[in-house]
Order: C-alpha cells, then sequence, then structure tokens
C-alpha cells in the first residue's frame, strides 16, 4: 500500500525515505507510486503529525496483522517472526511451485511431440540424408590429391606473360578489367588442377592459395591474391617504355599517339586515391574469383 503524506507550511513535500523534495502534489504522488520509495517503506502506510513550522513528522508503521509501530526498528523486527507475514511468504511458496509444476508439465508435452515429429521426419528422410552425405564435397582431399601438383602463386607471377598488346588493351578498357583480363587468360593457359588458386565459396569469396607448396587460405583482405594482382600490373607499366620505342611521336602533343598513350599511361596507374586503388584491386579480386569457382558437383 502507498505512503499518505501531508505537506508541511512551507507547501513543500518532503519524503524522508527517499530524500525526495517536491511543491506540486501531483509530482508527490508520482514519487509515491514508484517501486524505489515502495521498498524503502516497505508499502508501509504512515502518518505525519501536523505541527506549525515543523518540517519532520511522525511515522506509523503498520503490519499485515494490525499491530502499529511508532519506530520502523521494532516494525521491521516484528516483521521477522509475524506469523501472517510468514503464511502470506509460504502462499505465495506454493503458488510460485505450482505454477512452475504446471510449466513444466506443458514443456514436457511439448518436448514429446517434437520429438514425434522428429522421428518422423528421420524416419522418412533417412535415406536420402545417406545419399546426401556420400556426395558430400571434400575440400582437403580436392586440394591436396587432385591439385597436389599446383604451381606456388609466387611462381605462376613470375611466368606471366604481359605483351604490348595487353597494354594497349588495358588503355581502352581501363585499369580494372585490363589487369583482370592479363590475370586471367595467363590462368587459363594453364590446367585446371595446376592453378595456383581456387575459390571454394563464390559468395563469401573464400580463397585457397598455392603458397610454398601449401594450401592456405587467404585473408579477409584477399592479401595474396591482391599483391600479386599488383606484381601483374607493374609487369604491365614496363611495357610502357616498349611502347615508346615503337611510336616515338607519342610525345608529340597534336600526334594521335600522344592522346593514345596518355590513356595508356592514366589506365595504367590503380588509382589517384588509396580509396580509388583499392576500388579498383577489389573489382579484380571479384573477375578472377568467378574464373576459379570449385565445380563440387
Amino acid at each position: 500500500m502507498d505512503s499518505t503524506f501531508t505537506p508541511n507550511y512551507s507547501q513543500k513535500f518532503h519524503c524522508e525515505f527517499c530524500d525526495f523534495k517536491c511543491s506540486k502534489l501531483n509530482d508527490w504522488k508520482r514519487h509515491a507510486s514508484t517501486d524505489k520509495h515502495k521498498n524503502r517503506t516497505n508499502d508501509s502506510t504512515f502518518t505525519p503529525n501536523i505541527k506549525s513550522n515543523v518540517k519532520k513528522q511522525s511515522k506509523i508503521y503498520i503490519c499485515e496483522c494490525g499491530k502499529k509501530y511508532k519506530y520502523d526498528s521494532g516494525y521491521f523486527r516484528h516483521k521477522k517472526t509475524c506469523k501472517e507475514t510468514k503464511e502470506q511468504e509460504i502462499t505465495s511458496e506454493k503458488e510460485l511451485i505450482m505454477m512452475l509444476l504446471k510449466d513444466n508439465n506443458e514443456f514436457k508435452n511439448i518436448m514429446v511431440e517434437q520429438h514425434k515429429s522428429m522421428m518422423e521426419i528421420m524416419k522418412n528422410g533417412t535415406h536420402n540424408t545417406i545419399n546426401s552425405n556420400n556426395k558430400t564435397f571434400n575440400l582437403q582431399l580436392f586440394l591436396n590429391e587432385t591439385c597436389k601438383d599446383a604451381i606456388n602463386l609466387s611462381d605462376f607471377v613470375n611466368q606471366v606473360k604481359v605483351s604490348i598488346n595487353d597494354l594497349e588493351e588495358t588503355g581502352k578498357l581501363g585499369y580494372a578489367e585490363g589487369i583482370s583480363k592479363v590475370f586471367i587468360n595467363n590462368l587459363n593457359d594453364i590446367d585446371f588442377n595446376i592453378r595456383p588458386l581456387h575459390c571454394s565459396d563464390s559468395k563469401r569469396e573464400i580463397l585457397y592459395i598455392k603458397d610454398n607448396d601449401e594450401w592456405i587460405k587467404d585473408d579477409d583482405q584477399k592479401s595474396f591474391l591482391t599483391n600479386a594482382i599488383k606484381q601483374v600490373a607493374n609487369k604491365n607499366i614496363k611495357q610502357i617504355s616498349e611502347w615508346q620505342k615503337l611510336y616515338p611521336d607519342y610525345s608529340d602533343p597534336d600526334s594521335k599517339q600522344n592522346d593514345k598513350y596518355m590513356r595508356i599511361v592514366l589506365n595504367s596507374m590503380s588509382g589517384s586515391t588509396k580509396e580509388e586503388s583499392n576500388k579498383n584491386y577489389e573489382k579484380i579480386v571479384k573477375n578472377i574469383t568467378k574464373e576459379v569457382i570449385i565445380a563440387k558437383s
């Protein structure tokens, strides 16, 4: 039950239990209904004595059994031994136990029904499950046995060939598409089982790289493959000097070769900012990943 309070002459409401003060009755009622106030007053009702110009007010503590106490110490001491309070606690405990038993029984019924359903599913699906398990793809077996003769990624990069034609294609297609084409064309020149990288999950772009004669999983940043892409791109840039020898008038601003030269130089660079470079690397990774997906059927 909530506490009853009478304000002092200064029109201020003061709860000594919570050290709460206010000047409006609505604010006081709101405070008196809070759990904090009820817990501190232990749901007791206290009635203050009204005295002129006196802020402190006497309190009366009333137990469920009807006994009244002037001081909280006597009231709380009585609560510990009050039979009526104990009986209420026992009744509440009994109700809680009965409720838990009822919930437990309902839970058991649900579990029994679920077990029946699972048994039925297992009974009907056993044959299909066995067949499915027999067809499960073994990634480690594929990499270590089927692709045991694959070359290391570093060796692949060393043998990548970039021609002047590749350089000009990069000038036309742009950095991402041009370097992707160079990389993929060189991959297609070797047998599938000899390739230095394979993709086991196209959606998540999970790549396995052959490095130091061992298959390892590339990290989330695709560090191994990105490094290989950069090395192939550098080989493409080195072809620029060869192209200049073929077209010496490239330096003439009025020549057609000059326009072509400017496009080649621009598109041979990964980007003018780090953000642009990273986006281009990500595009190339996606393009290469599509070409090395493992067929698991």
